[in-house]
Formats: structure tokens, sequence, C-alpha cells
């Protein structure tokens, strides 16, 4: 969720200005009659500006005291009278130092008074936009330190909530508003906004709910709020109020404003942030296309517009358009520096494409400027969870049996398992990553060559390299093979292999694979003694982050002679995404030969084949980087093999998945399947389970 925090506090400190009676009043009457003639004595004088400040005409009675107070410089009445006129009118700082000057001419009551309206004052233009981006909380610390000449009340607890907003200390918001809460005191609208705002920052979307609606309900002007609760219900899981929170907004509000008699119309940013933000609420809800659709135009119109070359630049990214989305970042940086949309947009972009010396340089000046900043800590924690350490570890268990009275002949094997485990290290030079890893690939064989049930095992233990840079991923590997075996056709051999992907734009990858004593060669070719190597070429394309094709082209070549080569094309579709709720297709074809008609294990002369699979995922929970999600999956499918026909294979899939925070994932599941090898229908059983934690 990205929305203006500066916005947001200038809202509710303006609020408070006006709640204080701090803001500009009417202006001159248009009956000149009515002003006080200059030659008049002081005392009519005088009870002409009471009639004129009774009636909230400020403006005019300030040039009463200002003309007696030219005359009489020591005068205490007028400069009594002056100052608490330039309070009224919203002069409170300087107000406040009239009255510091002169305070025998106050009562306690008109003291506190002042003073309080300097602290409102002092936090207004706390949350205005920060010229100097490193003294861009010093109004709003200055705040904080004159709210301790105010004598403890309800309003400067109240007004402590808006400050203390105002400098992101957002815990202690939380635990004041509590407080308050608890005293019984009702808290006025403009504190109950800043209350709301802290609430949703420290993670407490539903408190900021009934904060935020009692704020919004005596405050029904005040789009910035309304914009803040329409997070708040999203954060909850609330997508659709949100969503019609806002579309009611921009229902009301015109697109121009146009006041009775003029000649041209002005914008009404009031609509302009109700629907930018409605357009970011698609956005987060999974309806990417939508969002785009209705920023693009907006931009087109303005596109000198930093928040709109932002809002765009985010939604891209969350296409999978990085390079797209950088380019919008750079742009709403370079129109404004302090747009903090785009400053986190870019450490993400940037990150996403591979350019980790950029991004971190972004990552830590945005920190250094935006410390306590709630945005600036989410994207903190995934660059940890990014850069840090990376481990996955999995583990899996399946069975085969053959219809009827057939000893299976999977080259799976009736029983087959394993386990990985691969370390790590954090992002070295912004490029490297070294690591170990362990893993165990076991089956179990039982056929007329083996009558005794044995298991064969590839236990492997490296090492690791990886590199990152722009377009060029690369991963090198070197590990040790140990068959475990006291038997003649025991395997202990070298291993090792390089991959690489190009990434040739934001929809087009290619890769390249090549690996010594490969690691998925057959277990049934172990069995035997036999070795495979291997070396793929593929593509993967992208049409958008709903749909994609990819393709490969695979060669086997095992020590006796054997090359198999395959060929394959898969892709999937999303058609259904909602916040709790996917649905997407996934299918695939292949071919493939073997060279040899007498390989010791499982090789068809030629085989191909089809599959279609339908997955339904919903979500139960989530509570920001943590959900637990069910998925279902159903497929169908047509094997072929030369010499043996074709037959149908059904598979049904059932799996959980917890995230467990950002970049930590735990998912584990159940398949089942019926493949056909040698024309022998069988029924594979299995169970897996995984945890990766880091991106």
């Amino acid at each position: 969720m990205e929305y203006a925090i500066a916005r947001r506090l200038r809202l509710c400190v303006a609020v408070t200005f006006c709640l204080l009676g701090a803001t500009s009043a009417v202006a001159a009457s248009d009956r000149p009659d009515t002003i006080p003639p200059a030659h008049m004595d002081r005392d009519e004088a005088l009870a002409a500006a009471a009639v004129l400040r009774d009636d909230r005409r400020w403006l005019e009675a300030l040039a009463v005291y200002e003309r007696l107070q030219a005359s009489a410089p020591g005068d205490g009445e007028v400069y009594h009278l002056r100052t608490l006129t330039l309070a009224d009118l919203g002069s409170a700082d300087l107000a406040w130092t009239l009255q510091q000057a002169r305070p025998e001419l106050f009562d306690e009551a008109q003291r506190q008074r002042l003073a309080a309206d300097r602290v409102a004052r002092l936090a207004r233009w706390g949350g205005v936009v920060p010229i100097d981006e490193a003294h861009r909380l010093d109004d709003m610390q200055r705040a904080a330190a004159a709210i301790d000449d105010v004598a403890a009340s309800p309003r400067q607890r109240f007004d402590q909530l808006v400050v203390l907003n105002g400098l992101e200390q957002h815990a202690q918001v939380a635990t004041q508003y509590r407080q308050l809460r608890s005293d019984g005191l009702e808290v006025p609208p403009y504190a109950l906004a800043a209350a709301g705002d802290s609430l949703l920052a420290v993670r407490r979307p539903r408190e900021a709910i009934a904060a935020l609606e009692g704020a919004t309900a005596e405050l029904p002007d005040d789009v910035d709020t309304q914009i803040v609760l329409a997070y708040a219900y999203l954060e909850a899981g609330r997508h659709a109020d949100a969503e019609a929170h806002l579309q009611r907004i921009v229902a009301n509000e015109p697109a121009w404003e146009r006041q009775p008699g003029a000649k041209a119309g002005f914008p009404n940013w009031k609509r302009y942030s109700a629907e930018t933000n409605l357009a970011m609420m698609h956005a987060y809800s999974m309806d990417l296309a939508r969002a785009q659709a209705m920023l693009e135009p907006m931009v087109a119109y303005a596109p000198h517009s930093a928040d709109l070359q932002a809002k765009l630049g985010l939604v891209l990214m969350q296409r999978g358009l990085d390079e797209q989305a950088l380019q919008r970042f750079d742009i709403a940086h370079t129109q404004d520096p302090r747009n903090l949309e785009a400053r986190i947009g870019q450490v993400g972009a940037l990150a996403e494409l591979g350019r980790m010396r950029r991004a971190r340089a972004a990552h830590d000046a945005l920190l250094a400027a935006y410390p306590d900043n709630v945005h600036a800590r989410r994207l903190d924690r995934e660059w940890r969870s990014r850069t840090g350490w990376q481990l996955e570890a999995s583990a899996r268990r399946g069975r085969s049996d053959a219809d009827g009275s057939t000893t299976s002949v999977s080259p799976l094997g009736a029983r087959d398992g394993g386990y990985a485990l691969a370390l790590y290290s954090p992002l070295l030079a912004d490029r490297w990553r070294i690591g170990a890893f362990r893993e165990e690939r076991w089956a179990e064989f039982d056929d007329d060559s083996t009558p005794d049930e044995s298991r064969v095992r590839d236990l492997r233990h490296g090492v690791g390299l990886q590199y990152r840079h722009d377009r060029l991923a690369l991963q090198l590997h070197a590990a040790r093979s140990d068959d475990r075996r006291d038997a003649p056709r025991a395997v202990d051999a070298t291993a090792f292999g390089i991959a690489a992907d190009w990434r040739f734009s934001d929809r087009l990858h290619g890769r390249l694979q090549a690996e010594r004593n490969a690691a998925d060669a057959s277990l049934q070719a172990r069995e035997a003694g036999i070795l495979g190597d291997t070396v793929a070429i593929g593509v993967d394309w992208t049409a958008d982050e709903r749909s994609g094709l990819g393709a490969e082209l695979r060669q086997w070549r095992y020590d006796d002679g054997n090359r198999r080569e395959s060929a394959a094309i898969n892709g999937y579709r999303q058609l259904v995404v909602r916040p709790r709720l996917a649905f997407e297709l996934r299918g695939g074809a292949y071919a493939s030969r073997g060279s040899r008609d007498d390989a010791p294990y499982f090789n068809p002369s030629r085989d191909a084949g089809w599959n279609l699979a339908a997955n339904l995922k919903t979500t139960h929970w989530r509570s920001y980087e943590f959900a637990f999600s069910q998925r279902f999956g159903v497929g169908v499918g047509q094997y072929w093999q030369e010499d043996f026909g074709s037959a149908a294979i059904p598979s049904l899939q059932y799996r959980h998945e917890w995230e467990l925070g950002s970049g930590r994932r735990l998912d584990y599941g159940l398949g089942w399947s019926r493949p056909v090898y040698d024309g022998v229908r069988e029924r594979h059983l299995s169970f897996d389970i995984q945890l990766r934690w880091g991106n």
C-alpha cells in the first residue's frame, strides 16, 4: 500500500488548525460604510473593532488595532486585543511571540490558548512537503518541544497525537490513543484522523477503521482521511468496501470545479486523489489491467505529474514490466526528488532487474532520510530478505503400484523419495553468493532383473556459486555423488554444472543448462551403473502477469551411448484473480526419443504426451506478509509410447501454502496420478514439503 503520508499529515494538522479557530475568516465586507473611519477616537474605535470581532471579521478588526497601536505603542489594552485577533486570524506563532513579550497582559487561559495555537501552527507547517528533505521534521520537532509549554489538558493530549503522528512515532500514538479511550475522553475528529493513520501504520487496521470512520463522519469533506480509511478497509481484507468507498467519492466529486459566473474551472484535487487511489486499490486487489487502464490516460494528460508517473510505475512493476516501471520511477524522481513512491519503486525495480549496486545506494539514501517511515521500513524488510541468507529445504516420498499382479516398471521405482538442503550466503559485492548443499534421491526397484528389493541412492554434497548482474544470471556447482552401495555397480563420481539466464526484455528470457553427472538422471540407469549428462536450451515468454509460454530442447547423454532427446512446450493462463481466489489453467506437450532399444532402464524409442490442469487457489487468512492458502488441482492428459499405444493420464493435487513473512514460505501437499509405462497402468501417490527462506 502506497499512500502519501505527507498529504495525510497536512490534512490532519489543517483540521486541527480549523478546530482551533485559526483559519482565515470572512473577507472584508463589501459595505465600506461599516469600516471604522480613521478619525474615530480610541474608545469609539475599540467599540467598533469589538463589533467586527463579534462578526468574525478579523481582518477589519486587526486594521483598527494596527492603527491604534501605531499611534500609541504602549497601550496595553490595544496590544492585548491585537494579539488575540492575530491568533484568531491564524498568525499563531506571531501571537505567541507577542504574548511572551508582555505576559502580564494575558490571563492563564489566554496564555494556554496561544501556546496551544502555536503548537497547531507548527504542526501544520511540519506536514507540508519540505524544500530541504534533510530538515523535513524540523517544524514538527519544534511542535513537539512547544507542546511541553502547554498545560496538561485534553486538548494538549489530542494535539500530541497529531504531533507524534507527524514525527512518525506511530507506536506512541497508538498507545496514547488507547489511553485516551480508557480514560473515557471523546477524541475529536482531527485527532481521530491522526490516531487512525498511526494505527494503520502499526498494522492494526480494524482499530484504525473505527477511528477513521469516526473522523470521516464528522469531516465528510476531508478526502485525505477518507482515502486513509479506504486503505484501512483494504488492509483489513475488505477489498470490496475499499473500492466502493473510493468509488462513491469519485462519483460525488466533479472533475472540475467552477465558481458561479467564472469563465473557466479549476481542477478538483479531491477527485484526483480519490480516483488515483482507486486505481491503486484495483492494483492491490489484483485487477492490474484495470488499474493501468485508469492511470495511463491521466499520465498522457499530465506527463509532468510525479505522483501519476510513480503510481503507474508501481502498477507496471506488479505486472512484471520492471524496465518500463523503472523508467516511470526515474521520471517521477527527476520531476520531484521528494516523491516517496518513486524512491521506493526505484529500489524495487532496480533489485528485480539485478542492478543491485544502484538499488543499494537508493535504498540506503531512502532509509537515511526516512528511518521511521512505515513504507521505508517495509521496503527495508524486503531488502534484507532479498540480500540476506538464502535457505531452501525440501523432502518427498512416493509410492508406485501397478494394476493387478503386475510388477511396477515405473522409472520412479516402487518406492521413491529424497531430500535437499541448500544454504547460500548473503549477497557479496552486490552480485555474488556462495553456498553449500546436500541432497539425496533414492528409489527401490522390484523387477525380474532384481528379484530382491534394493534401494538405489544418489547422495550429493557440494558447493555452489551464484552470480547476477543486470541481464545475466549464472549458477555453477560442483558436487560429489555417492551411491552408498556395496555392490559391483555402485557409483562414486564428481558432478558439476552450469546454468545461465539472459533477460532479453521484460517479456522474454532465454536459458541454457549443462550438467555432468546430472542429478535428474534416471535412477534406473544408476542402478545399472550408468550415469547421464544433460544439455538444454529454453526460452520463456510472458504476455502479462496472467499468462506465459515456455519451450525447451534437451538432450541426455548416458554412459552406455544412449542419446535421449526431447522437445517440450508449456503455458499457463490465469482466468480468475481475486484477493482470496485464483483459478488458472496450465498445459503442456512434449515428444522425446531414445537412440537405444536395449537400455536397462525406461527408455522408449519414441513417446509423446500432452496435459491440461486446472488449479484453484483459495486464501483463507491473510495479514500483511502472512497468509494461509489451499490449492486444489485436477489434470488430464494423454500419453503415447511407440509399440504400446496411448492412454489417458488423470492426476490430482492438494496443497497447503503458508506465507510466513517477507521471503519465507512453507508449502506441502499430496499428489495422485495414473501413469502408464510400457503399457502397464500404475498408481503413483506422493507427498512433498518445501521451505524457502529468503527471496
